[in-house]
């Protein structure tokens, strides 16, 4: 692992700029319709459940990230194998965000610049940071949670003033039951983003003060989660449930109704800004996760020399995960219905049932 620290403050940035990535974005939890928010909220719970799982398993192994203990709990010629998978997962998620925010911005503002273009930028400006260490990483999150909360404020007292919020396009709740929200729940807002946190089991080690770093955490998952709650309501209550659900980015929609006096209106770089910061946390994260895992596995003395190779790897993945949008949605969705549940719920779960089992007949055999 690496030597560098990460302060809680650091952490409680890092985990927030992470789940706000590309899910403020879209049309999250919008199956549910008006009871969107709703799931969401379930979402955040579901979310908490996790995180303490994966502190659990922190707790059993404080010096070991994910892929070291998996080893150490099942053993290595089963754990080997999945520690290579769970590499395989943080690629993989790397690469869904890359595509999702080249999507996003080519579809808003760079309409005449290459996919790729804009890939390949996103990567080499993360994989300098990850090159200069994750301390770099954590020290600019910080600085720009701060942008994204001002930026945040600005956006609500402009949809305020220009007067396009309605109350009632959220009513009335529950019109189609509780079906609706449990299904959303479980295809959509559990997995996505609440299940991805498995990535902060590979920075865990890193805390400078892991009790409160664990504390701060919770706060993070809790904050950011109302946070997306929230946005997801004011989408509908601005734009109704059934625009935002057929928008493909019903932030940037619902910004574009900000209009007050025929002078401040077409705001949608407040949204491309917010959408690039958070983004590129989340990129990062994931991005850093494959590197370390990968270091560990193979008994690498420098990280550093993985950092091209994993971006190539990125690169190459986020062009080959489908060949246009429609396509990358579909995949997205299939994903968060199988593969986001296996590795960031199903798996960690298992791991903390069979670690907690080891754990207590370990202690009674000593008692013996």
């Amino acid at each position: 692992m690496e030597k560098a620290k990460i302060s809680t403050g650091q952490f409680f940035s890092l985990i927030i700029l992470f789940n706000f990535g590309t899910a403020l974005v879209v049309s999250l939890g919008l199956q549910a319709k008006k009871d969107a928010w709703l799931a969401i909220l379930l979402g955040v719970a579901g979310g908490v459940l996790l995180f303490f799982i994966y502190c659990s398993l922190f707790r059993i192994y404080p010096q070991q990230p994910l892929t070291s203990y998996i080893q150490t709990i099942l053993g290595k010629y089963i754990g080997w194998p999945l520690s290579l998978l769970y590499i395989l997962f943080f690629i993989y998620g790397a690469a869904r965000d890359v595509r999702d925010g080249g999507e996003i911005l080519t579809s808003a503002i760079l309409d005449q610049t290459p996919l790729l273009i804009i890939n390949l930028t996103i990567i080499v400006t993360i994989a300098y940071v990850l090159y200069k260490g994750i301390e770099v990483l954590v020290r600019t999150a910080q600085i720009y949670l701060v942008m994204v909360i001002g930026l945040g404020l600005i956006s609500n007292l402009l949809l305020m003033y220009a007067g396009v919020i309605h109350i009632t396009n959220l009513l009335p709740v529950l019109r189609d039951g509780w079906k609706p929200v449990f299904t959303t729940f479980y295809s959509q807002t559990l997995s996505f983003p609440f299940a991805e946190m498995v990535c902060f089991s590979m920075l865990f080690p890193l805390l400078q003060n892991r009790k409160q770093g664990v504390k701060m955490g919770f706060w993070a998952v809790i904050c950011s989660g109302v946070v997306l709650c929230f946005t997801i309501a004011l989408d509908i209550a601005v734009l109704g449930a059934d625009i935002a659900g057929r928008a493909s980015f019903p932030l940037l929609t619902m910004i574009s109704k900000i209009n007050i006096g025929e002078f401040i209106q077409h705001l949608d770089l407040i949204v491309i800004l917010t959408l690039i910061i958070c983004n590129f946390f989340k990129i990062a994260v994931f991005y850093y996760a494959a590197v370390m895992g990968t270091t560990a596995l193979f008994n690498l003395k420098d990280y550093r020399k993985m950092v091209a190779p994993i971006g190539i790897i990125i690169i190459y993945s986020s062009s080959m995960i489908a060949f246009d949008f429609s396509g990358h949605l579909e995949e997205g969705n299939f994903s968060l219905k199988t593969i986001f549940p296996l590795f960031g719920e199903i798996i960690p779960a298992f791991l903390l049932l069979i670690a907690v089992i080891r754990k207590k007949f370990s202690q009674q055999i000593r008692d013996i």
